[in-house]
């Protein structure tokens, strides 16, 4: 007979928001608008100060205008309603463990919003039965993920240990690059105070998504590969050195282009007195080979992260940096891009918006809707105004970012903490992305975002369940200036700035 350890462990969250951005959908909050179309009609047009057209035989407020027209899917963020809604989580994970060498790791996870579908219920195009469902009356539908399945064991009389299946990848660039389940095979070598990690991990095969049968190849031709190899060296008990490096393939055509990108990576932390510090310095290089017009385009890419943190009284301060590059117009047209690009959720060779690069992250800096923060969601339909750390929506036009923050955790009793943070984003560059204001049909000077103050605090009701309470606003800055558009006019007016109140309740076992 063979003695089998069962374990089981997961969490489960239970959130409502009130939110005027977040709503139940996920992604970015903020529309980005392209130029408005001017035309010069045959009778002037003429606006009231409330951007309206003015009423034939009344008084002229502001004299004679072009007429803007607003171009499909403009940016309409003033004057939002607030939204309230629920939202579930739960992650169950199930340990197979033949002994410490070998063993099976699984992970689950059910989501749902209150009301969304339920049983054979549909709307628009969507079926009743997928993802993120069966909060409706009756629930009853088919909505359990595959998180994890891989194999964990060691190969024996060597210092190897091998990881083969769906599993969680996070690059030793605090996830920037990418932060993600993917499926692939990484080994794990310990080599005295060393730790070598080098893996291969497909993200897609083309055939799977090809509707042609005549154009279809057969699989692992047209894929979207990752490589991984990282050194660790543990130079003292107090200090950590990292050289990684990253191969980003994709062969699938996206874009009518393959992409081929090489990230080279320095990591270190260090303890000195009551400080930690830690950070890293990164360089992409790469390039995109074009079928069309027949030539490549390069990149030359990087990043820098800076943070520490000190402990003071109840609790720990603690700032950071975060800096990545970016594309300008220029750059986007003379065949030479300097944009960070994360890896991203491209299915079926094409990418979707902000939220296409979803796979990678920051949790260091404490926000809430300022940059996609896994840390402080945890759930399927938090929103981010800067979604991917490349800040952008394509390899070809991500604006980079500067984001700076700093905040304060506080242990107040073993039972309650606190946390507060603030921090400012700014785009690196300028390109294509940048929003007009309505009023003028001309993109806004300035490349600051805006800024975001939060709070959150929890209360531990059992060793296993915590209540908490978060709140966040961001003062939206210039780069938004006048970029909402009212009725079929160009009146400037600014988006409304974003806010979030949630609470929840988290289960842990």
């Amino acid at each position: 007979a063979m003695a089998f350890e069962n374990e089981f462990h997961g969490t489960s969250r239970m959130r409502y928001f009130l939110s005027n951005y977040e709503n139940g959908g996920g992604g970015n909050p903020l529309a980005v608008d392209t130029a408005a179309t001017i035309t010069t009609p045959a009778v002037p047009v003429v606006f009231n100060n409330d951007g309206t057209v003015k009423t034939p035989g009344t008084a002229a407020v502001l004299g004679t205008y072009n007429h803007y027209v607003v171009p499909p899917g403009a940016n309409k963020t003033e004057n939002l309603k607030t939204n309230n809604y629920f939202e579930s989580r739960t992650r169950i994970f199930y340990t197979a463990k033949a002994s410490d060498d070998l063993k099976l790791v699984t992970g689950f996870e059910i989501d749902s919003v209150f009301g969304d579908r339920a049983q054979s219920g549909t709307y628009s195009s969507v079926g009743g039965t997928g993802r993120n469902q069966g909060g409706a009356l009756e629930s009853d539908t088919v909505n359990l993920e595959t998180k994890w399945v891989y194999l964990d064991f060691k190969i024996p009389s060597t210092p190897i240990n091998i990881k083969a299946g769906i599993q969680p990848i996070k690059d030793q660039l605090k996830g920037i690059f990418i932060d993600a389940d993917i499926a692939g095979i990484l080994s794990i070598t310990k080599v005295g105070p060393a730790t070598i990690n080098a893996g291969y991990f497909r993200g897609y095969d083309q055939s799977y998504f090809s509707t042609s049968a005549a154009t279809t190849r057969p699989r692992g031709m047209d894929n979207l590969n990752l490589g991984l190899l990282e050194t660790k060296l543990g130079v003292t008990k107090d200090m950590n050195l990292a050289a990684v490096y990253y191969l980003y393939d994709d062969s699938r055509g996206i874009l009518g282009n393959d992409l081929q990108i090489h990230v080279l990576g320095l990591a270190a932390d260090a303890k000195v007195g009551p400080v930690s510090l830690s950070g890293f310095a990164a360089y992409q290089g790469g390039v995109v080979k074009q079928s069309s017009p027949g030539h490549s385009t390069y990149l030359n890419a990087f990043a820098a992260n800076l943070a520490a943190k000190l402990a003071v009284g109840p609790g720990t301060f603690k700032t950071a940096a975060l800096f990545t590059s970016g594309n300008s117009t220029d750059d986007q047209t003379n065949g030479h891009l300097k944009g960070w690009v994360g890896t991203g959720q491209s299915q079926n060779n094409s990418f979707a918006g902000f939220a296409s690069a979803g796979t990678s992250t920051y949790n260091e800096s404490g926000m809430m809707l300022l940059n996609r923060n896994a840390a402080a969601g945890t759930g399927t339909t938090d929103v981010a105004i800067v979604y991917n750390t490349g800040n952008g929506t394509r390899p070809d036009n991500m604006q980079g970012l500067y984001l700076l923050t700093m905040g304060f955790d506080a242990m107040i009793t073993p039972k309650f903490y606190a946390n507060t943070n603030v921090g400012a984003a700014w785009t690196a560059k300028s390109n294509g992305l940048k929003p007009f204001d309505k009023a003028t049909n001309a993109k806004n000077a300035s490349n600051y975002m805006g800024t975001e103050i939060n709070l959150e605090a929890g209360y531990k009701m059992y060793d296993n369940l915590t209540a908490s309470l978060q709140a966040a606003y961001v003062f939206l800055g210039g780069y938004y200036e006048g970029s909402s558009s009212v009725g079929t006019t160009l009146a400037s007016k600014d988006p409304e700035n974003p806010y979030t109140v949630r609470t929840s309740l988290i289960f842990n076992f």
